[in-house]
């Protein structure tokens, strides 16, 4: 056990980050603390937020949109800690779905526009749902696709373009629950 040197509380070890540098090997922050103070020091010197907050960050679709569009899409699915490898989630079947989002991506004089995921050869996901926006701005769901993990683990990436959707049309899953949600966030 260890008091925390900022939050006062005493807690397991395990809630320390190890530090060689003190005695116990352990540091004298908390995880809680240590984090907190990080994002705080974050806004005060780089007035950056957090990922959570920060809708210009890569990872606010992949895991703050995604984590709350999938509470309203699957009954008692469990999320799974930041960093999980392999998926995000275990559905209520005991399947382990990897979420993926992406903006769709124009070049060449909107030529082939197109959405991007990155798969990187996950063999680990049952599933992976693929959440398809127009732009970060707007945060309007245009598709959505549950595809098996068999279908797509030996890809690092799966490109969807407007030329090429309707191989996808087995997959495709309604778009109204995840449009309803992305509404409530907007008005917040």
């Amino acid at each position: 056990m260890k008091r925390c040197s900022k939050c006062n509380s005493l807690k397991e070890l395990s809630e320390f980050n190890k530090d060689r540098k003190e005695k116990d090997g352990h540091h004298c922050h908390c995880r809680v603390c240590r984090n907190k103070m990080s994002i705080q020091y974050s806004r005060d010197v780089y007035g950056t937020l957090p990922m959570s907050e920060n809708k210009e960050c890569a990872q606010y679709f992949g895991i703050t949109v995604a984590e709350r569009l999938i509470r309203h899409l699957f009954k008692d699915a469990i999320r799974m800690p930041n960093g999980n490898p392999g998926y995000d989630f275990i559905c209520a079947k005991d399947k382990k779905i990897d979420v993926k989002s992406a903006c769709i991506t124009v070049y060449n004089n909107n030529k082939n526009p197109h959405w991007q995921f990155d798969i990187r050869k996950n063999q680990v996901a049952d599933y992976f749902l693929l959440i398809a926006f127009n732009n970060r701005a707007d945060l309007e769901p245009q598709h959505q696709w549950l595809i098996p993990g068999h279908v797509l683990n030996h890809l690092t990436g799966a490109s969807i373009s407007l030329s090429t959707i309707d191989k996808w049309d087995e997959y495709k899953q309604p778009i109204e629950a995840a449009q309803i949600c992305c509404n409530t966030m907007k008005s917040r």
